[in-house]
């Protein structure tokens, strides 16, 4: 098999590993600055290497393919340029995996942040987490001096509340991502709301978890009194082991909270979902 054919056939292996990985949401983590603008441009070269050593092609053709080419790199970069994506990491404290946070901002008149985020194992290829980016607009008024897209979602403070949930401490209230989308709290909700209800009965026993915490109600028939003991799993849980008075939907924080708690007043348990 002639040189020319090898070269081929990676460029081909090349393009369509890219291209179906783009279609599956998978991307490699290094690419993601400079888009696809490597790529094209390993094409761009291989053909023009290609062209010079054939007989069959003139160089007038070769060069005339060439030039379009270069300029739609040079666009395609400046494009590139005047996005301004950032990225940052975030390793998990329970395993290996990490997340990567794309990031950029839009200036007029307010400014709008905007987060695409990835899951990655080794931080070389990323899942790209669909329906989990998050856009936040501060009005100009509201934009203090020092404020960035980093300050803006709380990335230095985020915590991993599971090894599935990571927790932003945003400009607009916290934020849940959710590396596995299938594990949104939908259903999560009934059953704290269900619980709810039982710790109004104050059904002695019953018990819930939720992020690794498992909430249990406990009622002393002597005293009447009532309560809701939080242990974690196997000490992993997002809440440290103790006591607290009852779970409340705080609508302005957008969360249902363990409220009146032994070592402080209230934890966010998981989001209330938006009305549609």
């Amino acid at each position: 098999m002639t040189r020319t054919k090898w070269v081929l056939i990676l460029l081909g292996s090349m393009d369509l590993l890219l291209i179906l990985m783009h279609f599956t949401d998978y991307f490699i983590l290094l690419l993601k600055p400079t888009g696809y603008l490597i790529p094209l441009a390993i094409n761009i070269i291989a053909f023009a290497f290609i062209g010079f050593r054939s007989s069959r092609v003139s160089s007038l053709w070769i060069i005339a393919g060439l030039v379009p080419g270069i300029l739609f790199l040079l666009m395609y970069g400046f494009i590139i340029l005047l996005e301004g994506h950032n990225y940052a990491k975030i390793g998990s404290s329970y395993n290996q995996k990490s997340i990567v946070i794309e990031y950029s901002h839009f200036t007029l008149g307010e400014t709008t942040y905007y987060y695409d985020f990835y899951e990655t194992n080794f931080g070389i290829i990323g899942k790209h987490l669909n329906d989990q980016s998050i856009k936040i607009m501060v009005p100009g008024t509201k934009h203090v001096a020092g404020m960035n897209a980093k300050n803006t979602l709380g990335l230095n403070e985020a915590t991993w509340v599971t090894k599935n949930v990571v927790r932003f401490p945003t400009s607009q209230g916290m934020k849940d991502v959710y590396l596995k989308p299938s594990e949104s709290p939908k259903k999560t909700v009934n059953d704290i709301e269900a619980f709810m209800e039982l710790a109004k009965n104050k059904e002695n026993g019953k018990s819930i978890t939720v992020n690794g915490n498992r909430l249990t109600i406990r009622f002393d028939e002597r005293s009447g009194e009532s309560w809701i003991e939080v242990t974690g799993n196997y000490g992993k849980g997002a809440i440290p082991r103790q006591q607290c008075s009852r779970i409340v939907a705080n609508e302005k924080r957008g969360y249902y909270m363990l409220v009146e708690c032994t070592h402080q007043w209230e934890y966010p348990l998981i989001p209330i979902p938006k009305k549609k």
